[in-house]
């Protein structure tokens, strides 16, 4: 078998193989063995690569003095070679082979990893690229290692890597290290540099790596502290293939199962990051200038002290998100400041469903928002599963009308509240959510002179149930009103106002809007007739108490009534409030100037007693 895999290679210098096996065989011992392995200026090629690795140098001896397989021991004290004029050395003794394995090692060199392959026949799903170059020195047992006492291992040296190309499962791109360098000591990796891309992201970082010998030999996490930078970040470079079965996805008609891309945070990062990005690229979303902290562990990252522009505005967010599970999920913090209404709302899917109304509004906005639930595969908040509340402020805006079907119905109620003069400045309304339903904490808002209060809620498909209560001053009430309003000339019916109430339902962009004005201004206008009538009765009988009074009092002076006799202005008075002609109602005449005084205050007292309810026959 040996001699087929060499056929048609050419080989220069000497290969040689020496060794003796003595013993027995059971559960406890294997036989006792010495193997020498020699080369001294060896060379290779197979014939269809077009390199060959030159000046082989092999001095290794493997050997097991007792017959327990945990004494087998390996040292190789030169192992050397070159390809195209690239080298590489190694010393290194390694005892308890099958046991506690303890290895003293060093390498260094120099190697353009793409001449692996074009030298010797390697995997072809191993797809190498890149400059290595290496001066490592270290020491280790595989039991401090697993055990993560990373204190009993001691590295020292410095290792670099140009234009490499990295693959993994849980990276659906290449990952390409234009370059990283890393000086070993004992306790950690200091990365110097690493600068790399993948797909449309780039960044640059820096930091150490605490266990690398355990990510090395273990597969451990790589557990570190990092600075990163980056000019573009883009969230869609993370998305990996997962395969999935029943009806997810685009299923294979053959075997009921599909693929689906999912954003995976990777399993084996356990690190903190200081992280600093131009621009991150999430969904639809352009985040500007994002900064903060970012800590991933067990497939979760958590977010703290964040800052980004958006919207021309400012963001301060923080919370968590976990792709452990099947279904990812986040709790999260943010503070919105100056952001673009519009541009919000046209951007992100939860402006439009917990604040719909925000389509039609214009200017900036201050928010606060605490939410949480499930996410979609692609990391976007799944609206049915949201929960959590709304701060909101209103900088300064007003409303674009022309694009609102709720406000057209509203304003074909209500004909005299026009666009142009709602004032939305300092407008404030907290929303909280959960279950599919939006709740509005009841708010107000101005127009011209009218305050109107907003109550009600929403549900997440934007079927509505509100009501807008109007405090309307009587002057948008209509000539029949107000002309009611100026006969009474009542100093205490200005600033008058009726409450009115618009129901709204239906959904956001078909709804429907009943008020209750009509009956509002029909019950007005009879309270208005009713304070109109008790306003004639109480001055006719203010007038007739005091020409009453003049008549008593003996004053029969007409200049100062225009030369209406007294008798005759009582007549007027009495015919006004008893709705005729006094001289037609009563024949009886009052008594001249010149008729005795007792026979007035008699007169008088008739008037009197029937004005203040007395039965008298002569005022009948």
């Amino acid at each position: 078998e040996y001699s087929k895999n060499l056929e048609g290679v050419t080989t220069t210098g000497n290969f040689e193989v020496q060794g003796m096996f003595k013993g027995i065989v059971d559960e406890e011992h294997i036989p006792k063995f010495n193997i020498t392995i020699n080369s001294d200026n060896a060379s290779f090629k197979y014939p269809d690569l077009p390199k060959a690795v030159r000046n082989i140098f092999i001095d290794m001896a493997i050997n097991n003095g007792t017959g327990v397989v945990e004494d087998t021991h390996v040292a190789i004290e030169r192992a050397s070679f070159t390809i195209d004029g690239d080298r590489f050395n190694m010393t290194s003794k390694i005892t308890e082979l099958l046991g506690n394995t303890k290895v003293e090692a060093h390498i260094d060199g120099k190697m353009d990893l793409a001449n692996v392959p074009r030298a010797y026949p390697v995997p072809e799903d191993m797809d190498l690229k890149g400059i290595l170059e290496a001066d490592i020195t270290t020491a280790f047992d595989m039991e401090s290692i697993e055990r993560e006492q990373y204190e009993n291992t001691t590295t020292s040296g410095t290792m670099s890597v140009r234009d490499f190309e990295y693959t993994s499962s849980e990276m659906p791109k290449p990952v390409q290290i234009e370059v990283a360098s890393m000086v070993f000591d004992p306790k950690r990796v200091e990365v110097g540099q690493l600068n790399a891309r993948t797909g449309k992201t780039d960044f640059r970082a820096t930091g150490t790596i605490d266990n690398f010998l355990g990510f090395l030999f273990n597969g451990e996490e790589v557990k570190g502290r990092f600075q990163l930078e980056s000019d573009t970040f883009s969230m869609d470079d993370f998305m990996v293939e997962e395969t999935i079965t029943e009806t997810q996805g685009e299923m294979d008609a053959n075997t009921g199962s599909g693929t689906v891309e999912k954003i995976k945070i990777p399993s084996f990062l356990d690190c903190g990051i200081n992280a600093k990005a131009q621009t991150v690229l999430y969904d639809n979303l352009v985040l500007k200038d994002v900064q903060g902290h970012l800590r991933i562990k067990d497939q979760k990252a958590i977010l703290s002290d964040m800052t980004t522009s958006l919207f021309n505005g400012q963001v301060q967010f923080a919370g968590e998100v976990s792709t452990k599970e099947a279904t990812p999920t986040f709790a999260m913090r943010l503070g919105m400041e100056n952001l673009g209404i519009s541009e919000s709302f046209e951007a992100m899917e939860l402006f439009q469903t917990i604040a719909p109304v925000a389509e039609v509004l214009k200017g900036k906005l201050d928010s606060d928002i605490e939410l949480s639930g499930n996410l979609t595969d692609d990391l976007l908040p799944d609206m049915a599963t949201l929960s959590g509340k709304v701060l909101a402020e209103i900088l300064a805006g007003d409303l674009n009308a022309q694009q609102s079907k709720l406000w057209d119905a509203l304003g074909a109620k209500l004909d005299f509240v026009k666009t142009d003069k709602l004032n939305l400045k300092g407008l404030k309304t907290a929303l909280s959510f959960e279950n599919g339903q939006v709740r509005v904490k009841p708010f107000s808002i101005a127009y011209e002179d009218i305050e109107i209060k907003i109550d009600g809620s929403h549900t997440f498909d934007k079927k509505m149930n509100y009501t807008a209560t109007l405090d309307v001053p009587t002057k948008y009430l209509g000539n029949e009103v107000n002309s009611l309003i100026a006969q009474l000339d009542d100093s205490s019916l200005k600033g008058l106002t009726v409450p009115v109430t618009a129901t709204i339902g239906g959904v956001y962009n078909k709804p429907s809007v009943t008020t209750d004005l009509t009956s509002g201004v029909k019950a007005l206008t009879q309270q208005l007739i009713e304070v109109q009538k008790q306003k004639m009765v109480d001055k006719g009988t203010e007038k007739a108490k005091d020409l009453l009074g003049d008549i008593l009092g003996g004053k029969k002076d007409s200049s100062a009534t225009g030369g209406e006799s007294t008798e005759e202005q009582v007549k007027d008075v009495l015919g006004g409030i008893l709705g005729g002609n006094q001289k037609e109602r009563d024949s009886t005449p009052i008594p001249s100037d010149s008729a005795p005084k007792d026979m007035v205050k008699e007169k008088a007292k008739d008037i009197l007693g029937g004005l203040f309810g007395k039965k008298n026959d002569t005022v009948k």
